[in-house]
């Protein structure tokens, strides 16, 4: 039996336009397991899509940069010095950088998708600098390497005292493959990327809110939940 999800907000909960499907928060409300959203978006956004959705403050932000366990406590697992460096490295190849929300982030830097991010990748690999590149479909995100949604879900299970194997992960872009290596149950809606339905226990026929609800069907008829 799954004893709690880690899910995604943004093309999972959302539509492609980030607009929240009312499906999803339906859903959501009717789970009687804690819900861990699980995002790249910024620290007081989750919060806030977590009261929005009426469950507890316990979430990953900012691709496993930041984690909250309550409005008390927040661990911050990554060092952002670390991605200024690469952000001011990239300007000089790119001098058309924008970068996205930057007041309200803690961990990472998020950055418009108008680059050639494999070619930007490799200039930052060359330069050692110890960061990434992540493409989540909304925006680009230059994070902190060793630092993902995986190691956030880790530290909130011990929080939560529960074993990974009992954790559900559902998503849709490659920044969730950390969190689907490690779950016991792995879903994709059916927006998602390949490399992520290829690894997944169920894929959904329907894509976004409506393929997370089709998800929380499946696993109710397998006795999952």
């Amino acid at each position: 039996m799954i004893k709690a999800m880690a899910v995604d907000i943004d093309g999972t909960l959302t539509d492609n336009h980030r607009a929240l499907c009312p499906i999803s928060v339906e859903v959501i409300r009717k789970l009687k397991m804690p819900v861990i959203l699980t995002t790249g978006n910024t620290h007081c956004f989750t919060r806030s899509m977590a009261v929005m959705l009426d469950i507890p403050k316990t979430f990953i932000a900012e691709n496993g940069g930041v984690v909250s366990y309550s409005d008390d406590e927040v661990d911050y697992l990554a060092d952002i010095k670390l991605c200024e460096r690469a952000f001011k490295e990239l300007g000089k190849i790119t001098p058309n950088l924008q970068r996205h929300d930057a007041r309200y982030r803690f961990t990472d830097i998020a950055l418009q998708r108008n680059f050639d991010v494999i070619e930007a990748s490799r200039y930052l690999q060359d330069l050692g600098i110890p960061v990434e590149l992540i493409d989540t479909k909304f925006a680009v995100h230059i994070k902190v390497k060793g630092i993902d949604k995986g190691t956030g879900l880790k530290r909130m299970a011990e929080h939560l005292g529960i074993s990974l194997k009992d954790v559900a992960a559902i998503g849709d872009s490659l920044s969730d493959i950390p969190m689907f290596r490690i779950s016991g149950f792995r879903a994709a809606v059916g927006n998602s990327n390949p490399e992520l339905k290829e690894m997944s226990d169920y894929v959904a026929k329907a894509s976004y809110g409506p393929g997370f609800a089709e998800i929380i069907d499946y696993m109710h008829d397998e006795g999952l939940i």
